[in-house]
């Protein structure tokens, strides 16, 4: 069996956060479904993620045996991909934050959560374990966003960072038709350039010139995900890479496959995995 849903944050959640999300995935002997292993290419995400079922393993490497992850999680962006495997019965609660939305609710530099999970456990102790007891035990999906959207509007009362403008230039770069060079990015935010590329950084986890290699690269696997009989080429002519070379250099970072055997490959985000 497999559910999938979005849910609104409030006007007030709405300040850091992009959406909730549930995915739960169950593996029988009578379903189709696939594998329970997919690969997360890069992405621009930070989430705090809980599993409240079976246990979940982060592969950095397919060869390797993985790690376990905590019950719940704090990632960042990804500039390479990472392997996840699931037991048979998968569920992720996963809240979405703006590009620089958990910076400004957890008040630390965001470096360190590139390509990293980080027991949420560490960042707020005590509330987390009563947040994953309550969660176990809800009988609905519509019970457990409740339950973390009532965490995280009573973070919010502790109160966050103030926005400024470099917060919403990061959000406004997650455009992929959004052309400006960083310079005039980092105008809109009323930095210079070093300023600008030194304090998104922080705030994202990512280089401003990374994080919008990595947009743009979002989007081609968008395009292709609904147009599948489409060419790289012309993926790559729609995306404005320089050519189809250059798209396939950046699957060499991005992905741990060539661009050719996407359809043929579990991914988050693709094919019978919404999220993950």
């Amino acid at each position: 069996m497999k559910f999938f849903q979005k849910y609104e944050p409030s006007d007030a959640q709405k300040a850091i956060i992009r959406e909730f999300q549930i995915l739960h995935m169950k593996w029988d002997d009578t379903d189709a479904l696939p594998p329970p292993y997919i690969t997360c290419l890069a992405n621009t995400e930070q989430g705090l993620y809980f599993y409240p079922k079976d246990e979940v393993k982060v592969l950095p490497f397919p060869e390797s045996d993985g790690l376990t992850a905590d019950d719940a999680v704090i990632t960042g962006p990804k500039n390479k991909p990472v392997g996840l495997c699931f037991g048979r019965d998968y569920l992720m609660l996963k809240v979405s934050f703006h590009p620089t939305g958990l910076y400004r609710l957890l008040k630390t530099p965001m470096q360190n959560t590139v390509n990293s999970g980080f027991n949420a456990v560490d960042y707020f102790p005590g509330e987390i374990e009563e947040v994953s007891s309550r969660l176990r035990n809800c009988p609905s999906y519509d019970e457990m966003i409740k339950v973390v959207s009532a965490f995280i509007d009573k973070q919010l009362e502790k109160g966050i960072l103030p926005e400024e403008p470099i917060d919403v230039v990061a959000i406004k770069m997650l455009d992929p038709f959004a052309k400006h060079t960083l310079p005039e990015w980092a105008a809109m935010a009323c930095l210079s350039l070093r300023q600008f590329e030194r304090n998104f950084t922080k705030r994202v986890g990512l280089s401003p010139k990374m994080y919008t290699r990595i947009v743009r690269f979002e989007y081609a696997m968008k395009v292709k995900n609904h147009a599948p009989g489409k060419s790289w080429s012309d993926i790559a002519l729609e995306c404005a890479y320089d050519d189809s070379s250059h798209l396939l250099r950046e699957f060499r970072q991005f992905a741990d496959f060539p661009p050719g055997t996407l359809q043929q490959k579990q991914t988050s985000g693709h094919g019978d995995f919404p999220s993950g």
